[in-house]
């Protein structure tokens, strides 16, 4: 009797415990795209801006230079507000486009990645990566941070070339 009891008990559970197997692949699958890969990308070098004065760094072939920063520029959900950089590149006949900029907190090493998801953005904004350009143009990154981020942070830009690009910035 024990027998029938368990084979109706997995032909009743069996839609629920599929469900979990594909959730937990899910989960571990997520983790690794966000957590394991990016930590273990190796970085050739990492190019830091000389002072804060002159932040320019050159990257992807083209030169950045730090330009505004600005908290509160655009509207961002309760609990959270924006911190809008904005950069100038140079362009140039062997610009690349930049990869991921991070952005993360020296006192507490908390680490955001630059978003304009999720934000209602006027049309017509400036764009928002570094772009295989022959022309100068801006680009805009755009964080939403918790109200407790006070700062400074350090802004990193990956390169086409395995370098990294690192600005100071002290809103």
């Amino acid at each position: 009797m024990s027998e029938n009891r368990t084979k109706a008990w997995w032909h009743t559970q069996r839609t629920a415990l599929i469900a979990l197997a594909i959730a937990a692949v899910a989960v571990v699958g997520a983790y690794v795209w966000l957590d394991v890969i990016p930590s273990i990308r190796q970085t050739d070098r990492v190019i830091e801006a000389e002072s804060a004065d002159d932040s320019r760094i050159t990257i992807s072939g083209q030169e950045l230079s730090l330009g505004f920063v600005e908290w509160g520029e655009f509207d961002a959900p309760e609990g959270s507000r924006t911190l809008s950089v904005r950069l100038s590149a140079s362009g140039g006949p062997d610009a690349a486009s930049c990869g991921v900029a991070t952005l993360t907190e020296q006192s507490s090493s908390r680490t955001w990645v630059s978003s304009r998801n999720g934000l209602d953005l006027p049309a017509g904004l400036d764009a928002s990566s570094c772009a295989p350009e022959p022309a100068s143009h801006r680009v805009l990154l755009i964080f939403v941070l918790p109200d407790d981020a006070e700062g400074p942070f350090v802004l990193d830009i990956e390169g086409d070339d395995s370098d990294l690009a690192r600005f100071t910035v002290d809103p």
